[in-house]
């Protein structure tokens, strides 16, 4: 090997190595700091059934993108051409390499310089003139996907991005050398041809196209150059980079499948947040899109973090923590844990003192039933008064034990960051709720309900009130007549995205109003707006917000809008767009006139 030859390939050799002994070393790093918990559910996990299934995923996600087809087609056919084509042209050069060769250990760059080490050689076979013709097309197919990325940068609207996703100084350093890459290898490549003969179909139609007389063959040479620095350029940016997403996905998937989670673990956080491949699909499920002025979308929360920027301190309390972006995301990156990471870090060491919240004096009325209200049902007392007048028209036995003061959950401090404060309300609440002795819990408040389900580990069931009445309608004790009230249903979102629940709100409204929205999609639900998760949106905004989810949400002849959550009917009772009611209002209005009962398996069969 020349010189010459030798300085071709170092800027890739050096950019690899360099790559290579980075993500060695944070890879290593980051699984250290992964807690034993994690480190155990990981190797629980390993066996040959699991490393098969997540392979397979590797190759659908990392490769094919499939979650991404799913959402925009577009998008996906840009992703894919990058990765599913670049792994090509690397799975094919070292097969080529292989045959021309007859050696199966090549030199990394064995492969991607093949074609200038072999120029002036005609193909000898019509398999060899095939591998041109192939890695011709994988390039073509590449370039192709390079234009689409090109077209996004400047018109991002017309790919189906609300809103262009603001990329760091180092983000665009390593796209600059992402994208000339690809060109370069072609420019490259046709040079050759036009110096020196060969080539593939495509390199070889243009080459001919091109007549350079013999003393400026070096611009050829140059080609190969260029081609190097940008490879070499590229993997020394991308460990800085939201590129470092490409071989980081891999050990995510990984990960995530053995349910390592990323909350409170230092090193799993790393896995994920290099994971996110900041392709801004979040920002387009993000309600916030349209308020500039706020910066907490995951995307820019991400970023910051991952940057170690000390100013995230607003785009990390300014969510509403929703849960729209994890569903939507691509990667299945667990922003709500990433956020909630860094709020405990915030806030959890805020000085609290709740001993004047002691119930333990308090006497306690034992019953079969404890109905929870919770702080947000005590500003919608229709809620608390509708399923009193239920609770006592079955003869049920039941306290309301928060009727005459007010005792929390625990979730807002959680949310907010304060997990300490959080659990000394859950030990207090729970004593008292236990102190009434209850065979059963029920709660308004998908709020409540999952506090209750996540950090309380009641020995008896804990469920929300539409479960509660659906409970009653499938056992027959009663069956409203049916209004004609033409009304549209609103999923909130901790109840849920968070809970899974979908099928009860629905059926017990079948029942008594004309219900509009009887299909939907798990997770898509939109929020209110007023979630007590964002302590950084003004309230006209979070205004704002609410009424246009009731304008996406109804139709032109919807004369009632309904949910299943106090907080939301607040909020979207101030936008004074339409009457908004909570089921247990419209269950209890029901109750004056009793039908007989009939059969419910045809509403029990239905697929919702």
């Amino acid at each position: 090997m020349t010189l010459f030859e030798l300085f071709i390939i170092l800027p890739f050799t050096l950019g690899i190595t360099y790559l290579l002994v980075v993500l060695g070393a944070k890879y290593y790093r980051w699984y250290r700091e992964l807690n034993p918990k994690n480190k155990l559910r990981l190797w629980k996990t390993v066996s040959l059934k699991k490393i098969l299934t997540d392979t397979t995923e590797i190759f659908r996600e990392s490769l094919l993108h499939s979650r991404i087809y799913s959402q925009n087609k577009r998008l996906w056919y840009m992703h894919t051409s990058f990765a599913f084509g670049w792994f090509l042209l690397i799975v094919v050069g070292n097969i080529e390499v292989i045959y021309a060769t007859g050696r199966f250990s090549g030199l990394p760059w064995e492969g991607i310089f093949l074609d200038y080490f072999s120029r002036g050689q005609e193909a000898s076979s019509w398999k060899l003139e095939a591998f041109n013709h192939t890695m011709d097309i994988l390039l073509l197919f590449i370039l192709s996907g390079l234009a689409l990325a090109v077209y996004k940068r400047f018109f991002s609207s017309h790919l189906g991005i609300k809103r262009r996703p603001i990329h760091s100084t180092s983000d665009r350093l390593a796209m600059s050398f992402l994208w000339f890459i690809f060109p370069a290898r072609f420019i490259a490549e046709t040079l050759n041809h036009t110096f020196y003969g060969g080539g593939g179909i495509v390199a070889a139609s243009v080459g001919n196209l091109i007549n350079l007389p013999e003393n400026m063959s070096f611009l050829s040479d140059t080609a190969w150059v260029v081609y190097s620095v940008a490879l070499g350029g590229f993997f020394i940016a991308l460990p800085r980079s939201r590129y470092m997403h490409i071989l980081t996905e891999i050990p995510h998937i990984i990960l995530k499948n053995a349910h390592v989670q990323a909350y409170q673990d230092k090193g799993a956080t790393d896995f994920q947040l290099h994971a996110c491949s900041s392709c801004g699909i979040c920002l387009n499920s993000c309600q916030m899109i349209n308020y500039g002025k706020y910066d907490g979308q995951n995307y820019y929360f991400i970023r910051k973090i991952r940057e170690a920027d000390a100013s995230c301190t607003s785009s990390t309390m300014n969510c509403m923590m929703c849960g729209r972006c994890a569903i939507d995301c691509p990667v299945r990156v667990d922003t709500l844990s990433l956020r909630m990471n860094e709020r405990i870090m915030l806030n959890d060491e805020i000085n609290f003192d709740f001993s004047y919240n002691d119930f333990r004096e308090l006497k306690s009325t034992p019953a079969r039933i404890v109905f929870f209200g919770g702080c947000m049902s005590r500003l919608t007392p229709g809620t608390i008064a509708s399923m009193k007048r239920i609770f006592e028209f079955y003869g049920d036995d039941y306290v309301m034990l928060d009727e005459n003061e007010s005792i929390c959950c625990g979730r807002p401090l959680y949310l907010s960051g304060q997990k300490q404060a959080h659990y000394e309300v859950v030990k207090q609440t729970r004593e008292r709720i236990m102190a009434c002795q209850p065979k059963l819990i029920v709660t308004p408040c998908p709020i409540c309900l999952n506090t209750f389900r996540n950090n309380y580990f009641f020995p008896v069931p804990v469920m929300h009130h539409t479960q509660y009445l659906e409970s009653l309608i499938r056992q027959g004790l009663m069956l409203p007549q049916q209004s004609e009230l033409k009304t549209v249903y609103h999923d909130p979102c901790e109840l849920g995205r968070s809970l899974g629940i979908y099928r009860e709100p629905r059926l017990v409204l079948r029942h008594i109003v004309r219900l509009q929205n009887n299909i939907y999609k798990r997770g898509d639900g939109l929020c209110c707006g007023g979630s007590v998760a964002d302590l950084e949106m003004d309230y006209e905004d979070k205004q704002k917000i609410a009424g246009e989810t009731i304008k996406k949400l109804i139709n032109q002849d919807t004369q009632m809008l309904a949910t299943s959550c106090p907080l939301c009917k607040i909020t979207f009772r101030d936008t004074n767009i339409l009457p908004v009611r909570d089921i247990a209002e419209i269950y209890a209005d029901s109750l004056t006139i009793i039908l007989p009962v009939k059969e419910f398996a045809e509403e029990e069969s239905m697929n919702f």
